[in-house]
Parts: C-alpha cells; sequence; structure tokens
C-alpha cells in the first residue's frame, strides 16, 4: 500500500486564502463598527433635528423642583395653554399624510412634494413659536440652572454634546426629580 504523506504547512495557495479570509472578516468588523458609530451619532443629530435648545430645554425644566418648574411656567415652559400643542399636532398630521402619500402605490410626486411642503411649513412655525419663548424662559433661570441644563444635555438627555463636552465643571446644580407628566 502506499501511503501519502500529510504535509504539516497548508500550500501556499491554501494559506493566502485564510490570510484573505482572514482580512476581509477584519474590513467587515471596521465597516460594522464605521457604521454602528455612525448612526449613534445620528442619533443624536435627529433628537437635535427637532429643535436643540427648542426640543430639550422644555424637558429640562420639567425635571426641575415643582417651585422652579411653576416659576418656568409662567414664562411659557412646557408650553403657553394652546399655543404649542394644535401646532405640535398640525406637524403629526402632515407628518402621519406625508408618510400615507410615500407609501401609496402608485407614487403620486406632485401629492408627495405637497405634502412635504405641508410638513416644512407645519414645523416651521411649531419652531417659530419656540423660540419666542427661548428668551423668557432664558433670562428667568438661574446661572446655575443654566449650567445644570448644558451639563444634563451633556449626559445625552437632550442630546446635543459629544461626550465630555461640558461635564466635569464644578458648581453645576443637579436637576432635580424626574420630569411632570400632565
Amino acid at each position: 500500500m502506499s501511503e501519502t504523506a500529510i504535509p504539516a504547512v497548508a500550500p501556499p495557495r491554501r494559506r493566502w486564502l485564510w490570510i484573505a479570509l482572514i482580512a476581509s472578516l477584519a474590513i467587515n468588523a471596521v465597516l460594522i463598527g464605521m457604521v454602528v458609530r455612525t448612526l449613534w451619532h445620528v442619533r443624536a443629530h435627529v433628537v437635535m433635528a427637532g429643535g436643540g435648545v427648542e426640543a430639550s430645554l422644555p424637558a429640562f425644566v420639567n425635571t426641575l423642583p415643582a417651585e422652579r418648574r411653576d416659576a418656568l411656567s409662567k414664562a411659557g415652559v412646557p408650553e403657553r395653554p394652546g399655543m404649542l400643542r394644535p401646532l405640535r399636532m398640525e406637524v403629526r398630521q402632515a407628518r402621519m399624510e406625508a408618510t400615507r402619500i410615500f407609501r401609496a402605490d402608485p407614487f403620486d410626486k406632485a401629492a408627495f412634494v405637497a405634502a412635504q411642503s405641508r410638513l416644512f411649513e407645519a414645523e416651521t412655525r411649531l419652531r417659530h413659536a419656540v423660540q419666542q419663548m427661548l428668551p423668557e424662559i432664558g433670562e428667568r433661570m438661574t446661572a446655575a440652572e443654566r449650567r445644570a441644563y448644558l451639563q444634563w444635555r451633556g449626559r445625552g438627555f437632550g442630546g446635543g454634546f459629544r461626550r465630555g463636552e461640558g461635564a466635569g465643571k464644578s458648581g453645576l446644580a443637579e436637576p432635580g426629580p424626574g420630569p411632570r407628566r400632565p
């Protein structure tokens, strides 16, 4: 009988296949990491796209103690009765309409463009209304509350800053208990 010896080392061609496989896996791991990191940062920017300070300042005010929350509510936080709620509903309805048109088959480009335009106008009205309240709110907040707000945003509750920015400064007041529910 003839016996064939098994080589101790893989043939060069097979070795290159293993090297290519490992390199491919490493590249895939790097790419997946980049995608995950990008999605993580996009998430923060999506939160910010809701208005940055405009979106998160009322949420922060809801974390303050009751007496401060009430004092700032006189400035329009979290919203003036009847002012922002209808605008938010208008934005929500415009967004649902645009989504419904986008899903429809066949796709009606003109209807979708009109729906997107209505959505943009509704969002603009909402942002404008909120921006009118911000100077009043900022004026009524103490310096410690404004610093605490920046720290709160930096921790990721309101979106915003990258990790570490604005954190670790002394003299920042901690916000009170969780948000008040209407």
